[in-house]
């Protein structure tokens, strides 16, 4: 079970890199003034001027082949609960790199996911 712990955390991990940079594409892609043109022909048209789209496409294959591999080693309801970490990460890299705010409730709700982590992975 710690094998398999650790590719989902490894996995969750690349994949929240992965989502924090499409992330990034995508306010820079709103933030352009795009003339008309629907913003998916926009970003087709420009797709090598976004690095930060590559990286993320690269981090997300990277953490999907650990998710796979994770899946492989373990049972599947544990590996999809443990996979909920990623709500934790992602609030926290918001935070980090995108500078969002973190409200009570996010905090709450966080604090229940991990609470459920905990509970269940115990038993």
């Amino acid at each position: 079970m710690n094998k398999t712990i650790t590719l989902v955390l490894i996995a969750e991990f690349w994949i929240t890199i992965g989502q924090v940079c499409f992330k990034k594409s995508a306010n820079r892609l709103n933030a352009q003034e795009t003339d008309g043109k629907s913003w998916i022909m926009h970003l087709l048209g420009s797709v090598f001027s976004y690095p930060t789209l590559w990286i993320g496409a690269t981090a997300i294959l990277v953490g999907m082949l650990f998710w796979f591999a994770a899946l492989s080693s373990g049972e599947l309801n544990s590996v999809y609960l443990l996979g909920s970490i990623q709500y934790i990460f992602a609030l926290f890299a918001a935070h980090y790199f995108l500078h969002e705010k973190i409200n009570k409730t996010k905090l709450i709700g966080t604090l229940l996911i991990t609470l459920g982590i905990i509970l269940t992975a115990a038993s």
